[in-house]
């Protein structure tokens, strides 16, 4: 079995991580995406930067288990068998949402594989799910490379499976990897950029017009206190017009609803402002945006 990093020992419990609020009456929520992983995988949970650019604009979800197997219990780790991702699955049911990325196969043997698959992409349909990206398995075993056939082939059965080529896109990188198949930070960046284009296509219309996600970022420029200030949020991807909302804002800045904030600032401090965009259609997010207030 593959040994995880330091940094990913400590996560053996469910964790869901959302990356945009809960929705709200009469508005869209970002349309959700579930990551059901391993333990390669969970660079995710360290590599915070990685994570916030696959996230934008996703309702971001990642259920990850270190020796997690695909339809049966995994090897043993602190002393207990993590649960499958077959049972994930299931637990999850809806609120997976209707994409999922399935990032798992590092602890399990070839044989039984394309049977586990139908058993997986069976319960994902029954719980609503569109699509599935499946993801390959860096080749450094020969059953790994198995395995990746048996997710090749799955593809002729399964319509709604999309594969997403992670061995091909990392063959040329070994320094993407602490010990072949666990990313370092680089690696962690590589990862995240790799998987949004697939997110994207696999979310279609959803996502946004054209497959662009709606989201809204800083930075702001900083202010200073006793001088007029004029700054803007900005807002892309969706369906324009935007609508913008900001909390934490602090007295007497204010925000037009186009996004602009102005006022004298009276107070020195950095002040971390929830921003939430909403488009034309209806889909809502949410971000943190810093800003500093200096004294003159």
């Amino acid at each position: 079995m593959p040994t995880p990093l330091k940094a990913l020992l400590a996560l053996t419990a469910l964790a869901l991580l959302a990356s945009c609020g809960t929705s709200r009456a009469a508005v869209t929520a970002a349309p959700r995406v579930t990551l059901v992983a391993d333990s390669v995988g969970g660079v995710l949970f360290w590599q915070q930067d990685a994570r916030d650019d696959l996230a934008r604009g996703i309702d971001l979800r990642i259920d990850i288990r270190t020796c997690r197997r695909l339809v049966t219990d995994g090897c043993v780790y602190s002393g207990e068998r993590p649960p499958s991702a077959l049972a994930a699955i299931r637990e999850l049911g809806p609120a997976l949402g209707r994409v999922v990325v399935l990032d798992v196969g590092y602890n399990d043997a070839p044989e039984g594989f394309d049977a586990g698959i139908d058993r997986v992409m069976g319960a994902l349909v029954a719980a609503g799910v569109d699509r599935v990206v499946w993801l390959t398995l860096r080749e450094r075993r020969t059953s790994w490379a198995e395995i990746n056939d048996r997710i090749r082939e799955a593809r002729k059965r399964w319509p709604q499976l999309q594969i997403g080529d992670w061995e091909l896109e990392s063959h040329d990188h070994d320094a993407w990897f602490t010990d072949g198949i666990h990313m370092s930070w680089v690696g962690g960046a590589a990862f995240a950029s790799f998987l949004r284009p697939l997110v994207l296509a696999a979310c279609g219309n959803e996502c946004g017009e054209g497959g662009s996600m709606l989201a809204v970022a800083g930075p702001l420029r900083a202010a200073r206190v006793g001088m007029r200030y004029v700054d803007r949020f900005r807002a892309s991807g969706g369906t324009p017009p935007y609508r913008l909302s900001v909390k934490g804002l602090p007295a007497p800045l204010r925000m037009r609803p186009d996004g602009t904030i102005y006022g004298k600032p009276k107070v020195p401090g950095a002040f971390p402002l929830d921003v939430e965009v909403v488009d034309a259609a209806g889909i809502r997010n949410d971000a943190t945006v810093l800003l500093k207030i200096v004294r003159r």
